[in-house]
């Protein structure tokens, strides 16, 4: 059986037209669906460890979205989002 470790990609780190935050955003949705293919989070999750409103979260997962380090969102109540990881 082959162990697993939990890391974000480095390359997500390194990328210039990445904000900061959007990059700690796609580090908390990664170790959440880490070895999975569909997630879901909330606004509210996030915001305990960034002060982010939901357009912002919007924003920075269209962001993710357009770089292809994520595959798909949606979300499907205010501030609740389903999403597909790369």
């Amino acid at each position: 059986m082959r162990i697993k470790h939990l890391e974000v990609p480095q390359e997500i780190w390194e990328d210039k037209r990445i904000p900061k935050e959007t990059k700690y955003i796609y580090s908390y949705i990664y170790s959440k669906g880490f070895d999975r293919i569909i997630t879901d989070i909330n606004i509210g999750e996030i915001q305990q460890t960034i002060k982010i409103k939901n357009k912002g979260l919007k924003r920075s997962l269209e962001i993710l979205k357009q770089l292809k380090y994520l595959k798909y969102f949606q979300e499907y109540a205010t501030g609740m989002y389903t999403i597909t990881l790369n």
